[in-house]
């Protein structure tokens, strides 16, 4: 990989690949969609990522400053903040998670070595998300991004991380059986894969694209697992988060968690929602309730 010179990741390079990493999804959605077979096989991952994003973008847009006159701090923090708002899906909390903590680890801008941290500190909060965290998953493949040792030249750098993010993203067919089974990689790393390929892409690394191997169709996958997603907003302080976490934990599966108190995005799987609307009220003030068929 030639030397490009770039030593910084800043707002302008952030928001290319943010644009770069929309693209991406959108023209992989329904290849994604059809990956899809972890922890439901609901074939909507790739939708619930690119929703996700496209209201992280918005969020920067709705804002009254100028993106060009913003930092990486603010720009990044838009971002994550609108997509934690209005995250669909366990993936797209995940991914908002994955974002936030990105953001509120950099600064004005951000050297190799101090967006290595940012990415492990990205790494903690989405895998901090998940009640019961997996490995063969988007967390596994995000852990695989901050192992990578920084190097001064960010296209070196990103240049290593697009393999071991590849590599990861393989192996998590052999981590997960249901991967393993229906012989595809993890959805949800598909789209922590792209996340970076966007960064590197931004960055000046010129190399070939992530190649995305398609389910085949011949292959059907069996649900037995709760029959609902449900997701909803929490006003709570952090006590009565662990309240509700604690209760969730008796209702369904699949529990994830983004934004920031008071005003919290929660993620369930669940055979009963109304009985995780009317223990929820009992906690806090619930908002934007969403219940969703699964396995179909």
């Amino acid at each position: 990989m030639a030397n490009t010179g770039v030593e910084v990741m800043d707002a302008p390079r952030f928001l290319q690949a943010m644009a770069t990493f929309l693209d991406l999804l959108g023209e992989n959605e329904q290849l994604i969609n059809d990956l899809n077979v972890y922890p439901v096989p609901d074939s909507d991952t790739g939708t619930n990522s690119l929703g996700t994003m496209q209201a992280g973008l918005s969020n920067l847009e709705l804002a009254n400053s100028d993106p060009g006159a913003m930092d990486l701090a603010q720009v990044a923090g838009l971002v994550a903040a609108g997509a934690s708002t209005a995250a669909r899906g366990n993936s797209g909390v995940i991914l908002a998670e994955y974002l936030s903590g990105l953001a509120n680890a950099v600064n004005n801008q951000a050297t190799s070595a101090q967006w290595a941290q940012a990415l492990s500190a990205g790494s903690t909060s989405a895998r901090a998300a998940v009640l019961t965290p997996a490995e063969g998953t988007m967390l596994t493949v995000a852990d695989a991004a901050c192992e990578v040792t920084p190097d001064k030249d960010f296209a070196i750098y990103y240049s290593n991380i697009q393999i071991a993010v590849r590599n990861a993203l393989a192996r998590t067919q052999e981590l997960l059986p249901e991967l393993r089974a229906a012989k595809v990689v993890d959805a949800g790393g598909v789209v922590i894969a792209l996340l970076h390929e966007a960064f590197a892409i931004a960055l000046g690394v010129r190399g070939s694209s992530l190649e995305i191997i398609p389910r085949s169709q011949n292959l059907v996958s069996t649900y037995a697992g709760p029959e609902f997603e449900v997701m909803f907003v929490a006003k709570c302080d952090e006590s009565n988060r662990k309240l509700l976490e604690t209760q969730l934990q008796t209702l369904g599966e699949s529990i994830a968690i983004t934004g920031a108190t008071p005003n919290l995005t929660f993620h369930i799987h669940c055979d009963d929602p109304q009985a995780v609307l009317l223990h929820s009220e009992k906690i806090a003030e619930i908002s934007d309730f969403r219940i969703a068929n699964l396995g179909t």
